[in-house]
């Protein structure tokens, strides 16, 4: 079955020796184990990389920037209430509860960290307390605010961001009212702006609502849903606003929530499984979809219709998992994607559009980002301890990984 990023993130860290935290005043030099939950890429050079430590056996969170492909790094100060958040809980709780944390850049002054963070316990409220919360930053990080979730009717929190030209977006939702919305602001701004007036739905059970953008020159689509189907579709408009789109055409078998990639403005790839909820489904679906085989669909024509173009697996228990990022597409006919095998999840690559396929990584991932056709990076679960995770990088277009020191 294809699950979501919050059912396979590895949210641990790695035991360091210092008990310090990032506030105004902590000297840069210095050097820290991290352990990386999320990855933004304004470009090949220019990244950011949020990630989670020990710090007396409490929970802090650090964040580093480079502007050479990972060579070097240089810290950003994180939000000072942030920082206070997550010390509410011991080390390793935030991995136990399916919590997420992402940060988001569209360049060097514009930035977002959004997520799921631990707050104080009220009579009214579980133990640990969850809450999702929003920060920005326009000046490269030297400055946070928090931006309130619910005048933006988002309470339940921003699933997605990601940025398009000179504009940012978020896609979120609120369980409150059964809706998800998709917000627009300039980027150097926090102007959010309703941005689409189709009806877009929050899941009514089922795993936690999940949603992705892809970009491709002036084309941009948004998919969401989750494990029981999909909720939203949305394209880019010639104006810049979302339009309602019928969305991928194998939604119709009954399929559950999967990511589009775009490779060009008309060639798209997703990945599609039965959720096993129309039966029986419609006669143009692949062979073994009753038995939640998983094929990978090519669209020619810019999302209008699909076609399965190859069988990936005959069931779920060698299922292909959606991360953010996957699949990726870094130059044309070339496919990554992550897979689950008897014993593990390996990031596996086709150079022939899916005919032949190759392990480049024998383990989970988490997150890929690729900043051009050839850099990309992913964040990927350890070899040794499998509940700690570290940063990769590739210049190959994913054909060879090696791991980069944050």
């Amino acid at each position: 079955m294809i699950l979501g990023l919050r059912m396979w993130r590895l949210l641990v860290g790695i035991v360091v020796m210092f008990s310090l935290s990032f506030t105004p005043g902590l000297a840069e030099a210095t050097s820290l184990q991290l352990d990386p939950m999320s990855l933004s890429f304004p470009s090949s050079h220019l990244g950011y990389v949020l990630s989670l430590y020990d710090c007396g056996g409490r929970t802090c969170a650090a964040l580093r920037s480079t502007i050479d492909a990972a060579s070097s790094w240089n810290v950003v100060h994180t939000p000072g209430q942030m920082n206070k958040d997550f010390h509410l809980v011991s080390w390793g709780t935030f991995s136990s509860s399916y919590s997420t944390i992402n940060v988001h850049f569209a360049n060097a002054q514009n930035g977002w960290i959004y997520g799921t963070v631990p707050a104080p316990v009220t009579p009214n409220t579980t133990n640990p307390n969850w809450v999702s919360r929003l920060w920005s930053t326009h000046d490269g990080g030297k400055t946070w605010r928090q931006i309130r979730l619910g005048p933006l009717s988002i309470t339940s929190g921003v699933i997605q961001m990601a940025t398009h030209g000179a504009w940012t977006y978020l896609f979120g939702g609120s369980y409150e009212n059964g809706h998800a919305y998709v917000l627009a602001t300039h980027s150097n701004a926090d102007q959010w702006t309703k941005d689409s007036n189709a009806p877009m739905l929050v899941p009514a059970g089922g795993s936690e609502l999940e949603g992705q953008f892809s970009f491709i020159g002036s084309s941009g689509w948004l998919v969401a849903g989750n494990d029981r189907g999909f909720t939203a579709s949305l394209r880019l408009s010639n104006d810049g606003s979302w339009r309602a789109w019928s969305g991928p055409s194998f939604e119709d078998f009954g399929a559950s929530f999967s990511p589009i990639t775009a490779v060009t403005s008309k060639v798209l790839l997703a990945v599609g499984q039965s959720a096993g909820f129309v039966i029986p489904p419609a006669s143009t679906v692949p062979p073994d979809w009753n038995n939640s085989a998983s094929w990978l669909f090519i669209s020619y024509d810019a999302g209008a219709t699909f076609k399965p173009l190859r069988e990936l697996s005959s069931s779920y228990q060698r299922g292909y998992y959606a991360v953010p990022g996957l699949p990726a597409a870094p130059v044309p006919g070339t496919i990554l994607l992550q897979r689950a095998t008897n014993s593990r999840l390996q990031l596996i690559r086709s150079t022939n559009w899916g005919k032949n396929w190759k392990v480049v990584l024998n383990r989970s991932v988490s997150q890929v980002v690729f900043a051009s056709r050839s850099t990309g990076f992913a964040i990927v679960q350890s070899e040794s301890n499998r509940t700690h995770s570290a940063l990769f990088h590739t210049s190959d277009a994913g054909g060879h990984w090696q791991v980069v020191s944050v």
